[in-house]
């Protein structure tokens, strides 16, 4: 036991930001059509120029498999075929409620996503 625990002190892990949704084969990234990772999920490769009908403009939380590429970030992009605007995630991460992620003053990311590329 460490002296801080020992004190009283309080230890908190944060888990990975995919750990309620699982996304775990390597190279992968999985969209969750619901906040918190409600189905459906889809699981998609980290170089994808359209996500596709079924999920274009879809997703509202999502999680970035463990990897070990030359470049650990993903980034997702509005558009198809990599248009910008995008936002990135580091490999391991990912986010439960893509309305917190802004990608203007008055516009998240909600719904957003139509191409990856790692």
């Amino acid at each position: 036991m460490t002296a801080a625990l020992a004190a009283g002190a309080l230890a908190v892990t944060a888990a990975p930001a995919h750990a309620a949704g699982e996304c775990t084969t390597s190279g992968t990234v999985c969209l969750w059509d619901g906040w918190w990772f409600v189905t459906p999920k889809r699981t998609f490769n980290w170089v994808t120029y359209y996500v596709g009908a079924d999920a274009n403009d879809k997703a509202s939380s999502l999680s970035v498999a463990y990897t070990n590429p030359a470049s650990p970030y993903v980034y997702f992009y509005r558009d198809y075929n990599y248009g910008e605007p995008h936002v990135i995630f580091k490999e391991g991460g990912g986010s439960n409620d893509l309305r917190n992620q802004m990608m203007t003053s008055t516009r998240n990311w909600d719904d957003e996503i139509s191409s990856i590329k790692g």
